[in-house]
């Protein structure tokens, strides 16, 4: 028995062309949440921290939060995202997407070239383990994805070293 009667629930699933390029409108803007996973003052902390950041640095972020991406592959969704809205400076290749899927549960940062010797793959990693997952695990959105972002600026910008000298990853 279907307490909903006819009506479907079903989780929108975005393409790349969907994500709404908040950027775009604004530039003050880095946070697209178009399904509301983020609160409001989630969003306009991490606006702050990363406008903060372009402003300090040149590099440029796209913080991505929907329920569902088409195809499933947030590696290849994130890269993508990246690279087809022009995400960074063109000649300097510094864009950074962080995209959260609820429904895959994944995590994924993607890095312009012109970041992966500044940010590279296992400082990523290190970020997502120490400020990310356990947030994330537990559907706690807000403090995963600002956690996160607090570190990515604090690594970027200097600001905070001990993330690299890890001895575990």
């Amino acid at each position: 028995i279907s307490l909903l009667g006819d009506i479907s629930l079903q989780a929108k699933e975005y393409t790349i062309k969907d994500i709404p390029m908040v950027h775009l409108q604004d530039r003050t803007r880095y946070v697209s949440n178009p399904d509301n996973i983020l609160s409001p003052s989630a969003v306009a902390t991490m606006d702050s921290i990363l406008y903060a950041l372009e402003e300090k640095t040149g590099i440029q972020t796209l913080v991505v939060a929907v329920s569902g991406i088409e195809g499933g592959d947030c590696f290849d969704f994130a890269y993508r995202l990246g690279k087809e809205m022009g995400v960074g400076q063109k000649e300097r290749n510094n864009g950074l997407v962080i995209l959260l899927s609820t429904d895959e549960r994944c995590i994924q940062f993607a890095t312009g070239y012109g970041l992966e010797g500044v940010l590279p793959d296992a400082i990523c990693k290190r970020i997502q383990s120490q400020y990310m997952v356990d947030h994330l695990g537990k559907e706690d959105w807000d403090t995963g994805m600002v956690e996160g972002i607090r570190a990515i600026n604090g690594y970027l910008d200097g600001s905070m070293e001990n993330i690299d000298n890890e001895e575990a990853d």
